[in-house]
């Protein structure tokens, strides 16, 4: 078996591994231009959310949005509701499971919504923050995540359309 059957470069891959790299440099910066020093859950998000294909990037940002603020607002209530402890997780977790399987038209990847009630209550819950404090780092975290959402959705909406673009050009 040759290389060139067991690995090929083209457009595509390129492409793909340029729009992420693209939008984990756009979060970086930007997001450290407002000195947000968790660029981590925006990274994350553009690599979960990036792919090849625009639909499924569209698809993929409608799960992460969904199960994001599912998870956060479940997150939020709990810490208000029972407090900034272990119990209130295992609880928010639980029912952010619940919630995002028992719906049939719930989107796909619906383990982010028990994931995100992890990463909006956890740091709160270690730090020992007061109530107050433990929502900002919520919302926080949340934003993040949703706005490494937006940028990889976007980048794969202008690279669509510069695509297209050439393509009509290509053939006149």
């Amino acid at each position: 078996m040759s290389f060139d059957q067991i690995f090929s470069f083209s457009n595509k891959p390129l492409l793909y591994a340029f729009r992420i790299v693209l939008g984990c440099s756009i979060v970086w910066f930007t997001l450290s231009q407002i000195r947000d020093s968790k660029e981590i859950w925006a990274f994350i998000s553009v690599i979960v959310v990036s792919d090849p294909d625009f639909d499924s990037v569209r698809s993929a940002t409608i799960s992460r949005v969904v199960n994001t603020v599912t998870g956060c607002i479940l997150g939020l209530i709990f810490l208000y509701i029972i407090g900034v402890n272990f119990g209130s997780l295992i609880t928010a977790i639980g029912v952010a499971v619940l919630i995002s399987t028992s719906f049939k038209n719930y989107p796909t990847s619906w383990k982010l919504a028990p994931i995100t009630v992890a990463i909006v209550m956890i740091p709160a819950i270690t730090e020992k923050a007061p109530w107050k404090e433990a929502m900002q780092i919520a919302l926080a975290r949340t934003g993040e995540v949703l706005y490494g959402c937006l940028i990889a959705f976007l980048l794969a909406w202008v690279l669509q359309r510069l695509e297209r673009w050439w393509e009509r050009r290509a053939v006149t």
